[in-house]
């Protein structure tokens, strides 16, 4: 288990993030800097903390037990998603520049009327929160298994640190301590796959896919049951990342942090781009460990019979101390970038599309500053206390936590595109139904159709949703107060 070094190792991560978090939050004077961060954050380190808040803890680990079991096929899911962000970069962030938004609601808000914005930033809420929580809750007991700790300790570890860089610097700190993040668990990587293969050989590990389908990448079914298939990349990994990059304001907030939106929209392109040797990166380390597994046979009865849990089994047991310190410290950056990002995405939304609604500042920067950080504070303790109320659900309930936000993502794609693609196609009560259809049409494919065998995998829910809300939306005629209104450029 865990030596004196990994803890050294640990506690100067710990330390290196609060005091990242500190040093480039610093002299905040309004909500404004604190949400938007002024607008000059720098496209690469948007580009960075993007592909940090992508990646959770259980992708930091069940990607490798994905390619240990199966192939590579999920590549082809990572292509099919470039084509969603040149989505967003084209159709949604100019809009939300031109605009001057905040959150990506209020645009709905511009558009529509303020029921299609309260409804909508409702859905990105309730789903944020279960989502995070999970992620949370999965990360804990990642790290509950690596070093024995207790689950609350290690909760707390997650969340305390994040909290309070969060609460202190807002939107700039939530950047700089995810490009921290993404070097370190991307470094992790790297260090893991060195020591493996420094272990099996070049000849070694390819005489282990010698016969396998461990490399391979294309998969070609032609069926709705499986998550990661040619079709599935073509069709339904576009229309997620569209939605997930596009109307999820835990990945758009970081956009609008950029000087204009040309650089805004380079930046979710080019974390595309860089989303392709990442993603690579960790599907390799699950190939070389099962290369490794197949030259050590005497160590495979040991081996945790879920995929997920296989990279933290080789971290404990077969990486030398110190060097297991530091990639643990990469399950917590993973962790962490994602924790951070949910917990500013959920502050802003509470007090722009919340509490600013209903109870308009007074005008004091200082005033909204002060609601901004304590809003803050109450997220972060909101997703702590449901990451504890998920540790003893099962397994299936933990999986409907991860896929809960693919529930909405389609009907709120739906809503914006209407906004954005048409002038006069959408009104503010038709919007709430279409946006209740669309949510009850995947809940009714997932726990219906679903409920027996699966028929439809969880990457074709966004496109079912999608497909309803914008359909049922494009009925109701847009009412004569917002027509025209943010509309589309000619």
């Amino acid at each position: 288990m865990f030596g004196g070094l990994d803890y050294a190792v640990l506690g100067g991560y710990f330390v290196l993030c609060a005091f990242v978090g500190w040093w480039t939050g610093r002299g905040q004077k309004n909500a404004g800097e604190f949400f938007k961060g002024g607008g000059a954050m720098p496209t690469w380190a948007v580009c960075l903390s993007i592909l940090a808040s992508e990646t959770s803890a259980l992708t930091f680990c069940s990607v490798p037990g994905l390619a240990y079991k199966t192939d590579f096929s999920y590549l082809q899911f990572v292509f099919g998603n470039l084509v969603g962000r040149l989505l967003v970069a084209f159709l949604f962030i100019p809009a939300f520049y031109t605009t001057g938004v905040t959150s990506v609601y209020e645009y709905l808000g511009m558009r529509f009327g303020p029921h299609t914005r309260g409804v909508a930033s409702l859905f990105f809420v309730v789903t944020r929160i279960l989502a995070s929580g999970v992620r949370l809750t999965i990360a804990a007991i990642i790290v509950q298994a690596v070093t024995g700790w207790n689950f609350l300790p290690c909760v707390v570890a997650f969340t305390l640190v994040t909290v309070l860089y969060t609460v202190y610097g807002g939107i700039k700190s939530i950047i700089w301590t995810d490009v921290l993040q993404f070097f370190l668990f991307v470094g992790g990587g790297v260090l893991a796959l060195g020591v493996i293969l420094a272990n099996v050989g070049a000849s070694g590990f390819s005489s282990a896919m010698a016969g396998t389908e461990h490399l391979r990448v294309i998969q070609t079914s032609l069926g709705f049951d499986k998550n990661y298939t040619l079709l599935t990349a073509a069709i339904g990994g576009p229309i997620l990342m569209f939605a997930t990059h596009g109307t999820d304001q835990d990945m758009v907030q970081r956009m609008l942090t950029c000087a204009d939106s040309r650089r805004g929209a380079r930046s979710v392109v080019l974390s595309g781009v860089v989303s392709v040797p990442m993603v690579t990166l960790f599907l390799f380390i699950g190939a070389a460990l099962y290369a490794f597994y197949v030259h050590h046979p005497d160590l495979r009865a040991a081996l945790p019979e879920k995929p997920d849990r296989i990279f933290p089994h080789f971290i404990v047991h077969e990486l030398p101390l110190g060097l297991r310190g530091l990639v643990i410290a990469g399950v917590f950056a993973a962790a962490m970038s994602t924790t951070s990002s949910a917990i500013g995405a959920l502050a802003l939304v509470a007090v722009v599309d919340g509490v600013r609604r209903f109870r308009p500042g007074s005008g004091d920067a200082s005033a909204d500053l002060r609601l901004s950080r304590v809003m803050t504070f109450v997220m972060g303790a909101l997703l702590t206390a449901v990451a504890i109320g998920f540790q003893r659900v099962n397994d299936s309930l933990l999986n409907f936590g991860l896929e809960v936000m693919t529930y909405a993502y389609g009907s709120l794609l739906g809503i914006f595109c209407l906004g954005r693609l048409t002038r006069s196609r959408g009104c503010d009560g038709g919007n709430v139904l279409a946006l209740a259809a669309g949510v009850t049409a995947v809940l009714a494919v997932k726990f219906g159709v679903n409920r027996e065998k699966v028929l439809i995998a969880w990457p074709w829910f966004t496109v079912i949703g999608f497909a309803v809300t914008f359909a049922l939306g494009a009925i109701f005629p847009t009412s004569s107060a917002y027509r025209g209104a943010s509309a589309p450029r000619r």
